[in-house]
């Protein structure tokens, strides 16, 4: 089991890299997935998906079961977890999920 230490002195950039990666990796497939239904960003290991207030409040659980699907897909073999947050553009609504490493 590997953790990343986020130590302002010493950090292992090779680490952080491959984080900073598979987030960017995802997200830019995310992008397509989702097209104009909504906006993706990531940083470091972290990925939030912005989407209507509609699709939020009735269709969460299908967007999510959609991007973890998709995920498995692409990025059967993962080395690091991943944060998503999924928002409303309004921002009423934010939720918070892990995608596990494989």
């Amino acid at each position: 089991m590997s953790f990343v230490t986020c130590n302002p002195r010493k950090m292992n950039p090779l680490d952080l890299s491959q984080i900073a990666g598979l987030a960017a990796d995802v997200a830019k497939l995310l992008k397509t997935e989702l097209g104009a239904e909504g906006s993706v960003s990531a940083a470091a290991n972290q990925i939030i998906v912005s989407i209507s207030r509609f699709q939020v409040e009735h269709h969460l659980g299908n967007v999510l079961q959609q991007i973890y699907r998709t995920v498995d897909q692409h990025f059967p073999v993962r080395t690091e977890n991943i944060s998503l947050t999924i928002r409303d553009v309004d921002g009423a609504y934010e939720n918070t999920f892990k995608i596990w490493r494989s």
